[in-house]
């Protein structure tokens, strides 16, 4: 089945969303498509912005963090902010280290959390236009994922699923 360029970059975006380390031959084989197409795909989402930075996570990122929720940033440290969100009342609840704790007690705080863990998940994100690599019909709800060799294969249903792994083991044992 031929897939459009922007189908071929959600794909990506899943795949780097796993390993952001990824090399331009790692992805081409993994999508099954050329490194030239691959580049193209991935110089596009970048001149784009749909990829914002590649991200390296430490041990250190995911544990012993606080959820510090303000009414404004004025004042508050940003070098310290780990990541924060507008939130829809329009105030902001911002993730931050646990040490930097005393660097913000003066400020307005409306509440503080203490992180124990944060675990991040294996969300592929807000996916549209996919097609089933089985039966080739658009995926409308959430794409149902098969590794086999590998590869990242999207099926749209179960019946698809099972198809798909039966057809892929046949030829990677051929």
């Amino acid at each position: 089945m031929k897939r459009n360029l922007t189908e071929i970059q959600q794909r990506m975006i899943v795949i780097l969303k796993r390993d952001s380390r990824k090399s331009i031959s790692d992805l081409s084989n993994e999508l099954g498509i050329s490194r030239i197409t691959a580049k193209k795909a991935l110089d596009n989402l970048i001149t784009e912005k749909k990829i914002k930075n590649f991200t390296v996570t430490v041990d250190d990122d995911l544990r012993d963090m606080l959820l510090v929720h303000v009414n404004d940033l004025k004042g508050v440290p940003l070098n310290r902010i780990v990541e924060y969100f507008e939130l829809i009342d329009q105030t902001f609840m911002l993730v931050m280290n646990y040490e930097d704790l005393l660097d913000i007690e003066k400020l307005p705080i409306l509440d503080v959390k203490v992180v124990r863990t944060r675990v991040l998940g294996d969300n592929p994100g807000r996916l549209v236009h996919l097609h089933c690599d089985y039966c080739g019909n658009d995926i409308t709800g959430k794409p149902i994922t098969v590794e086999v060799s590998g590869r990242t294969y999207y099926a749209c249903c179960p019946t698809c699923e099972r198809d798909l792994r039966k057809r892929r083991e046949i030829l990677s044992n051929a």
